[in-house]
This record gives C-alpha cells, structure tokens and sequence, in this order.
C-alpha cells in the first residue's frame, strides 16, 4: 500500500511539474526561432537598402542565436545571408566560404528548399562573375532556369525564370551584345505573362536595358529613357538597392552626353550613398567617372585627386580578389573531381542499360526510315529559311548603303526587303508619303538621330522633330522608344 501512495504521489507532484518544465523549453525553443526571423528581416532591409555592412553584421547576429538553440534552418539562412552581404560588398573570398560551408554541410536543406537553392545557384554566379569566371557563371545561372522549371506556381517559375534571363545577359556585357538584348527580350515576353509584383523585376530588367543601350548599342536616347523609368521605381520605394546603382548609371550616360556637370552631381550622391553603405566597387566606379568629368572640364588638380583615390580604393580591392580568385578556382577543381566521381558511376549503370540497348536497336531502326523522310523536309525548309535570311541581310546592307547616300530607291528598297512591315504601316497610317516611309527605313536600320541628320543633310533638331511628328501620325506612346515600336511592329 505504502508503494501505491509514493507512486500516486510521484504522478501527481512531478509529471506536471516536468510538462511544465518541457513546455517551458518548448516556448523559448520558439521565442528564440522567432528572434532568429526578426534579425534575418532586419539582414534582408539592410541588403535592400545596399548596407552590406549591416546585412552581414544581423546576420551573424542571428547565426550566433541560432547555434545556441541548434536551429538547422537558422543556421543555414544566416550562412546565406552573410555570404550575400560579402558579395554585396566586394569579399567574394570570404562569400565563398560561407556557399563551400553550405554546399557541405547543409545539401539535404538545400535539395528540400527550392527558394533557398536558387538564391545560392545565384549567389555563386554573381562571384564567378564579378572575379572574370564568365563560363562558371553562365553555367550557374542556366543551373537557375533548370531550378525555376520546379516552382509550385506559375509567377513562381516566371519570376524565377526572369530573374536568371537577367543574370545570363549579365554574362554577356561587353563581350557579345547580340546575346544581351537576347536574354532581356526573353524577360520582356515573361513579363506579359507574370501577374506578381513587378518592381524588383523591373528595376532589374530597365537597369540592364539601359545599360545595353549605352554600352552596346550606343543609343543615348533609349539608355536615357530606360534609366528614367528605373529611378521612377526606385524613388517611390525607399528601400530599393537600385537607387544607388540608377544614380550611377545616371551620371555616366550625362557623362557620356557630355553633360559634365550634372554627370558630377549624381556622381557625388552615388559617392555619398557608397560610403555611407560600404559599398567599394561603387565607390572605385564614381572615382574613375568623377576624374574623367574633370578632366573634360581641365579642372586638373580635381581630376589628379580622384584618380589618386580610384587607384588606392581599387588596389585594395584587387588583393581581395585574387584571395578569391584561388578559393574559385579550388571550388571549380572539387566540381571536377565530383563531376569524374558521378562518371565513373554512370558507366556502370551504362553498362546495364547497354543489353537493353541492343533490343531497342532494332526498333529504333524502323522508326528512323520514317524519321529520315520527315528529315528530309525539315532540310528543305531550312535551306528556304536559311535563302530568305540570306536575302534579307543583302536587302539589309544595300539599304544601308542608299541611306547613308540619301538616295531616292531607299523607299522602294525598304517596301521590297520589309514587305509585311510596309504593310502595316499602311494599315495604321494609309496617307504616309514616301519621304515618311523612307523615314521609317531609318529607324527600322537602327540610325540614331546625328547619324540620320548626316545622311539626309539636316539639323539633329530637324531630325527630332519628324520623329515627333511621325510618333504622331502613327499613334506611338509617348512613353514608347521609337526604334523598339518600330522592331516590334
């Protein structure tokens, strides 16, 4: 009996006191996972707003919280975050080791979270990009389209994929435009499809837009207009991490409009914004740019002064980079022994699969005969297609070369190399005269408004004026690029 009543006892005074103790760890176990959320928020502002100071310091902060309570998806997301702030600014060595930790450490994580696994495909992109590795980067970034092929929705996917369209074009900057306008034609089609909210993406999608313009298509005009739209964005939202880099972009495209005064006056609130936020590529950027409007002004010692800071800020930067030059190559070289490990596995499973092969040989063969006379006529549809391009780019270049003489055949050339083009017009507008047709010849070869007025022997002025005009006559927004309604039409 007396061991009876020790065990009710037992039962009642100490499994409530140990629910209450377990319930306790649950409650803090929870406050804890919470306050690991609210610093991980505090890292992602501080990274919108380009502070990359700040991201990595809450960061750490939340990883130090989520160690202590042994939160796996903590610790996983503060390592991402700190990694993403180093990249933000400019440690790509140091980011690196965080990605290498994670990719270690964490795969499982990373396999089960797509968002979490597509951020840090794109997180070693933007490294392998920013220390030269082009190809290493491409590769990670058509790793982003493979990733958004497994989004739960559809804006899901179309935010995905438009976001790694973007970063391919990236890829090509200064090296092949063709291949730039490619990819951000690709964002644009996304864009007519995707019903989610459009600010990041479009920010993203204008600043490159307009950095093609000015770089590769050399169209002041369309990089001005382009830009504009971004910084309309960007000041209605506060924290946007592209206000910093449309002010940039600014003040080189007034740069290269020799519009050296206000190209320093946005250069300065670039400046100011960088130092504030830590931002060294930024600041090595507006150095280069604020030496060069001064030296176009013959302000000497200016320029003398800028240069010196542009030098000591980049050597600095560079020591960095090589660190993170070797830890890349030494990733790229662990890729290459994985990718030899995963082949000798595969030849095994070949080796299984090569009996089965065999059997389906024989019925693969009948299928080719009827492969090879649909073939047949793919080929002669492609050679159709390849004659018509063939004829298209000779038609192309002896338009060119009426134009630029401002002959008279220029109207009867274009009706004849764009004949559906012709017509469309005429169907919009069916009183256009000829010398507004030939106009349009201009416009569809891409001339800019100086070379326009050189060919056909009037003021940039005059040329601007029939644009407006025809943007009139044709009902072109005035809020549309001229040269891009006309390849669109």
């Amino acid at each position: 009996m007396e061991k009876k009543t020790w065990n009710i006892i037992l039962k009642i005074v100490f499994i409530p006191v140990f629910i209450f103790f377990l319930t306790s760890n649950i409650k803090a176990a929870s406050g804890n996972t919470k306050e690991v959320d609210s610093l991980l928020n505090l890292a992602k502002k501080a990274s919108d707003s380009q502070n990359p100071a700040q991201a990595i310091f809450w960061s750490k902060k939340a990883l130090l919280y989520s160690e202590n309570i042994g939160d796996k998806e903590g610790i996983a997301k503060s390592n991402l975050w700190i990694a993403l702030g180093l990249c933000n600014a400019g440690n790509y060595s140091e980011s690196f080791v965080y990605i290498n930790k994670l990719v270690k450490d964490y795969s499982n994580y990373i396999a089960e979270n797509l968002d979490f696994r597509f951020k840090l495909t794109d997180l070693a992109g933007r490294n392998y990009l920013a220390l030269g590795f082009r190809r290493q980067a491409i590769a990670e970034f058509k790793k982003e389209l493979t990733i958004a092929d497994l989004g739960s929705s559809q804006n899901e996917k179309l935010e995905m994929l438009s976001y790694a369209n973007v970063q391919l074009s990236a890829c090509y900057e200064n090296y092949k435009p063709d291949s730039v306008i490619y990819y951000l034609n690709k964002v644009k089609v996304i864009h007519k499809n995707y019903h989610g909210p459009h600010h990041m993406s479009k920010t993203v999608l204008y600043f490159n837009l307009a950095n093609y313009y000015l770089y590769s298509g050399k169209r002041l005009d369309s990089a001005s207009y382009y830009n504009e739209q971004l910084l309309k964005i960007a000041k209605a939202n506060p924290f946007d991490n592209f206000i910093c880099s449309g002010f940039s972009q600014k003040a080189e495209i007034l740069y290269s409009q020799k519009k050296y005064e206000e190209s320093l006056e946005y250069s300065f609130k670039v400046l100011s914004l960088a130092k504030n936020k830590r931002n060294v590529e930024n600041r090595i950027f507006i150095y280069k740019l604020l030496a060069d409007n001064y030296r176009a002004l013959k302000r000497n010692e200016d320029e003398l002064f800028y240069i010196n800071k542009y030098v000591s800020v980049k050597d600095s930067l560079a020591k960095a980079s090589i660190m993170g030059i070797q830890i890349s190559a030494d990733r790229i070289s662990d890729e290459i022994t994985s990718s030899k490990n995963k082949s000798l596995n595969r030849k095994l499973v070949f080796g299984l699969l090569f009996l089965a092969a065999i059997i389906g040989i024989a019925i693969i063969g009948i299928k080719r005969i009827k492969k090879r006379k649909n073939s047949i006529i793919d080929l002669k549809e492609n050679q159709i297609n390849k004659l018509q391009d063939t004829r298209l780019d000779k038609a192309r270049e002896e338009l060119i070369v009426l134009a630029k003489k401002d002959a008279p055949e220029i109207t009867m050339k274009f009706k004849e190399a764009y004949p559906e083009l012709n017509e469309k017009l005429i169907q919009i507008q069916p009183n256009l005269v000829n010398s507004e047709i030939a106009f349009c010849a201009y416009l569809k070869l891409n001339f800019t408004t100086k070379e326009i007025a050189t060919f056909i022997g009037v003021t940039p002025r005059a040329v601007q004026i029939r644009k407006n005009r025809l943007r009139k006559k044709l009902n072109i927004p005035s809020d549309e690029d001229i040269y891009l309604w006309m390849d669109g039409l």
